[in-house]
């Protein structure tokens, strides 16, 4: 036989290699390649749906492990959605703000400098800053949220929130919480502005309804009857919510209550205009159980950083027998 006929019966000389999947999968976990550029948010987009979700698998892969070329693991499986341990619970504490500035004589207005120290803090100490949503989920017993989870919030719609703030929380990686009542908003140099408020909603802030026009709800003024009582009411709860969906192209589901005051009447009002949870300034932090129109928040007055970290309660620890 020819060598050119042997030739032409042969296989191919070269064996393509086998490769290997990418991605690894069961009913309680994915395996996932890391790929360059692939950043947590990524995988939790992909995999989870959501990229707010990306600390589930950040605490599933310690840094130095997470790696182009190794795998990352997604977990799949919901534990322990309401974060009960045998020795106790989670919370979720609310810090509350209203404005800032460089030097302060208000104890409502926090000094810059100060504020960086208290962001800063929350970023070295493990925190992790969520919103809203995730404590809805948490409330409702549907989704975990991250060990150390806290809301930083603020209240009113100063300027300053923006001017001061809002550097200071991008820079650490951090969004807040805005409650605005829409009869300040714009209407001088001290005040955010609408535009001012899509901006910061785009960065990831969820923005909330402080009212209409910031009084007291949980009580007649002098001249009303029970008719204009409730219709001051309807108006300030129900009006505000949606002239902020306008303004803002969305959904508003989290009020705060001037003054943090209410009553019967007014919490459930608040729940028939479609808010999901309603804010206090009742000290304390917020576990599974809590009445989502009954949220407790610690207003942030003093300013030494040992009062600060006291705030912060994550878990509470049944008593010891």
């Amino acid at each position: 036989m020819s060598i050119t006929a042997f030739s032409g019966c042969a296989g191919p000389s070269v064996i393509p290699s086998l490769s290997r999947p990418e991605t690894y999968r069961s009913d309680e976990r994915i395996l996932h390649r890391l790929k360059p550029g692939e950043t947590p948010e990524i995988l939790a987009k992909k995999y989870l749906g959501e990229a707010r979700l990306a600390w589930m698998v950040e605490d599933a892969n310690p840094k130095e492990t997470f790696r182009v070329g190794r795998f990352a693991v997604i977990p799949l499986v919901i534990q322990n959605r309401a974060g009960i341990t045998d020795k106790g619970y989670q919370t979720v504490p609310i810090l509350c703000y209203h404005r800032f500035a460089p030097s302060c004589d208000s104890p409502l207005c926090m000094p810059s400098e100060i504020f960086e120290q208290q962001v800063r803090y929350l970023k070295e100490n493990g925190y992790r800053v969520i919103g809203p949503e995730a404590l809805v989920e948490f409330l409702d017993y549907r989704k975990p949220i991250p060990k150390n989870a806290v809301i930083i919030s603020v209240d009113d719609g100063y300027r300053s929130t923006y001017d001061v703030a809002y550097p200071i929380l991008k820079k650490y990686g951090f969004t807040a919480t805005l409650f605005i009542y829409i009869d300040y908003v714009g209407v001088s140099r001290q005040a955010i502005t609408w535009d001012q408020l899509r901006e910061l909603k785009r960065e990831g802030f969820t923005i909330g309804s402080h009212s209409i026009a910031h009084s007291d709800l949980s009580k007649k003024k002098k001249d009303e009857d029970k008719i204009t009582y409730m219709a001051r009411l309807k108006r300030e709860i129900f009006r505000s919510k949606q002239i902020l969906d306008e303004k803002l192209g969305q959904d508003t589901i989290i009020f705060s209550y001037p003054f943090g005051r209410l009553n019967q009447t007014v919490a459930s009002l608040t729940r028939q205009a479609g808010y999901k949870m309603a804010v206090t300034v009742d000290r304390g932090s917020n576990p599974f159980f809590t009445d989502p129109f009954m949220i407790k928040r610690d207003q942030i007055l003093k300013r030494d950083m040992d009062r600060f970290a006291s705030r912060l309660k994550t878990f509470y620890n049944y008593p010891l027998k």
